[in-house]
């Protein structure tokens, strides 16, 4: 049996230095050095890929990425999803974005709009790849500086709401990371560090089997 193929699309945490684009990998030699986060085993995305016994299709993972602007790097952008099919059509889709959009404080009824027009678009260019969205999980606030003033942010909640949203309209998976209520170690708040990794695997692995194993 042919291993599913499995392309990512989304921001800095599923960035890792040789496998995603080089001008904006946020895990770098020196970030992988600093989290832990050593070898690209050690990635959420890759924990999945192999506990679902699949291949890596593409990582088209921007550090900095929203799902909003109508840029190249926008996840919504025609550039960023032809290429999720590089290494040949993709089987499963897994899209981790918005936490930027969130971060950077995005109006609610611009990102519900991105992300509306996002899944639209990768279901006309992929149109028999299961596609997961992932709600936005809580990461551990350390002490110190933290990577968003969180105190001037939108609830992430409200971002959350339009993911499951547009996924229940789009007719794709949801996996809802946020609802499972537990946070990841990061290293600022938003990215994680390899302990961190390894919770967003867990969360990502237990909600896709609710799906998968029907």
């Amino acid at each position: 049996m042919e291993k599913r193929r499995i392309s990512i699309l989304g921001d800095s945490i599923s960035t890792f230095a040789g496998y995603t684009p080089e001008e904006a990998v946020f895990y770098d030699s020196y970030v992988q050095w600093e989290t832990g986060v050593k070898s690209v085993e050690d990635t959420w995305w890759m924990q999945v890929i192999k506990a679902l016994d699949g291949e890596l299709g593409t990582n088209h993972s921007l550090a900095g990425s929203m799902v909003s602007g109508n840029l190249s790097t926008s996840a919504m952008s025609y550039e960023r999803i032809d290429k999720l099919g590089a290494n040949g059509i993709p089987d499963i889709i897994l899209i981790s974005a918005g936490c930027n959009d969130w971060g950077f404080c995005v109006l609610p009824e611009e990102f519900e709009e991105a992300y509306r027009t996002m899944l639209h678009r990768i279901k006309e260019q992929y149109p028999h790849a299961d596609i997961y969205c992932a709600t936005l999980p809580e990461g551990k606030q350390p002490q110190g500086e933290t990577f968003f003033n969180i105190d001037s942010t939108i609830s992430k909640r409200v971002y959350s709401d339009i993911i499951r949203e547009n996924a229940k309209k789009a007719q794709v998976y949801i996996a809802d990371l946020a609802n499972v209520q537990e946070e990841y170690e990061t290293v600022d708040g938003v990215h994680p560090n390899k302990a961190g990794m390894h919770t967003l695997a867990r969360m990502w692995i237990r909600e896709m089997k609710k799906f998968i194993c029907k």
